[in-house]
């Protein structure tokens, strides 16, 4: 096991022992203080005009808008002929929104508001969307969390690097948010959400790096004449 490979198995398994933490706690109703105290905080900043920004943001990690991000972004990666990063992609997101289903489905903790069901491009399931973990939160932190990994893979320069690495960081962060400021979730949701959300993208790393047995820089090379 490679060193690279080794850090992605214990953040995996770092993150997966902070996300069954939070969920025992949530499930002795140990968590309900916490939540409370950390919404009284939330909604205490929360003025007419950051409440309609926070509206406006999390409508961006709506599963409509990751769908159509992850396909954008396949499709560019198969135009680059980068079929295992393509591969990583679909199985990291898809299972991902997969992963998320059961785990809600598993737990089924009411929202702090209103229930709501499922709903895609306009059609509702009729299936209850349960609160634990946040699904918006999940999907946008899998997501970005990726796009970070691919260009750290993917582009030589630094600078760029990690102003791709920060922007995606603060969207996760605004996202995770506006969940709680707009009522759709508990601060504890959002907590699980981003714990799971790391160990499922670190878990997808450690096999895609031990699959493709380090042949990044041959990625990379066909990235830059591509």
């Amino acid at each position: 096991m490679s060193t690279s490979t080794k850090k992605d198995f214990y953040i995996a398994i770092s993150f997966l022992v902070l996300f069954v933490f939070l969920s025992v706690l949530s499930l002795l109703d140990q968590l309900v203080l916490f939540d409370q105290r950390l919404i009284s905080l939330a909604m205490s900043v929360a003025t007419p005009s950051i409440m309609s920004a926070m509206e406006l943001i999390t409508k961006i990690g709506s599963g409509e808008i990751i769908i159509v991000l992850t396909v954008l972004i396949g499709i560019t990666l198969m135009v680059k002929k980068m079929w295992a990063y393509t591969i990583l992609l679909f199985t990291l997101n898809f299972g991902g929104i997969i992963l998320n289903f059961l785990l809600k489905i598993l737990f089924q903790r009411e929202r702090p508001g209103e229930m709501s069901v499922i709903e895609v491009f306009g059609y509702s399931l009729e299936i209850s969307s349960y609160s634990f973990p946040s699904g918006h939160t999940m999907r946008v932190s899998i997501l970005f969390i990726l796009i970070i990994f691919l260009s750290f893979q993917l582009i030589s320069n630094t600078i760029a690097k990690y102003i791709i690495a920060l922007s995606a960081i603060f969207v996760i962060c605004a996202i995770a948010l506006s969940r709680i400021i707009v009522g759709a979730h508990f601060p504890s949701d959002i907590f699980a959400a981003i714990a799971i959300s790391i160990s499922w993208s670190y878990l997808c790393f450690m096999t895609f790096r031990h699959l493709t047995q380090g042949r990044f820089s041959r990625s990379r090379a066909l990235w830059f004449m591509n």
